[in-house]
């Protein structure tokens, strides 16, 4: 057992001391925040969510290929479509000779509706980012970021019961 822990004990501690910056490394070069608008929600009413994207200094995004937003489906909403290409969110770009790429300090806002028999309380919007990060020395890698925002769903008490 003590021959074992010498020969691989080197091999676990840099194992441990790397796995948290490849788990965590895509979060140093996009951070996304999102909100629920307004924060408490009626049945049958609609709500808007912001998508704020910040990306870290010397990072670019690429215009191509696509940058996409992909909702995940809820029963309990309804949006418009489930999935928003760069090109349709009226993203400014910027044109340099690495390429085109875009300026998302502008908010994304997505509007839905909550269905008439959404369940009640605290309720999530989920989804995804899918995005090209371009990085200073000419190399870039095609990835995705997760996020969500909470709101709050109440009772419409001016639907009627059937």
């Amino acid at each position: 057992m003590q021959g074992i822990m010498i020969k691989y004990g080197p091999f676990f501690l840099i194992v441990l001391f790397l796995l948290p910056g490849i788990v965590f490394c895509q979060d140093d070069f996009l951070k996304v925040e999102c909100t629920v608008s307004p924060r408490s929600i009626m049945q049958g009413n609609e709500g808007l969510l912001k998508i704020k994207i910040v990306v870290r200094s010397g990072i670019k995004i690429s215009a191509n290929p696509e940058f996409m937003i992909k909702l995940d489906e809820n029963a309990n909403l309804s949006f418009s479509k489930i999935f928003f290409a760069g090109s349709e969110l009226n993203l400014p770009i910027t044109r340099e000779k690495e390429g085109i790429f875009l300026d998302p300090q502008k908010e994304i806002e997505v509007p839905f509706k909550l269905s008439e028999s959404a369940l009640l309380g605290n309720l999530t919007v989920n989804g995804e980012i899918i995005f090209t990060i371009f990085f200073q020395d000419n190399w870039s890698i095609k990835t995705t970021q997760r996020f969500a925002a909470n709101f709050v769903s109440r009772k419409n008490f001016k639907n009627k019961k059937k």
